[in-house]
């Protein structure tokens, strides 16, 4: 297992960004395949759109519009996902072609740092 970068970003759209930056925090939501809320984060910047998963080919937003920093210790997704069972279909769905090597989750709350840029 690698060891937690310092530091690590969470990647949102407008809308999303507004509260985070009202409430200096960052909420996990629900994961339709997971079945869990959970709130992702990377060491990649935003150059690696594709291997970090925030395509934004289902939704109309930019996923990616804005990115907060944490510092708070985080779940490594591999350990995550054996941790939270999750199936190998779906967890081929989310890695497929990705980097998920460079993920992190929370399943709580997490303050961030700083960021908000887009």
């Amino acid at each position: 297992m690698p060891e937690t970068p310092r530091m690590l970003w969470h990647y949102t759209c407008d809308h999303g960004a507004a509260g985070i930056q009202r409430e200096g925090i960052i909420r996990p939501n629900l994961h339709p395949l997971l079945g869990v809320p959970v709130a992702w984060f990377t060491d990649l910047d935003p150059a690696h759109r594709f291997e970090i998963g925030l395509t934004s080919d289902r939704l109309a937003c930019d996923r990616m519009a804005h990115r907060f920093a944490t510092a708070d210790r985080l779940v490594w997704w591999p350990l995550a996902a054996r941790s939270l069972r999750v199936p190998a279909p779906v967890r081929a769905e989310l890695e497929t072609g990705r980097l998920p090597a460079h993920w992190w989750v929370s399943l709580t709350e997490v303050a961030i740092t700083g960021g908000g840029d887009g």
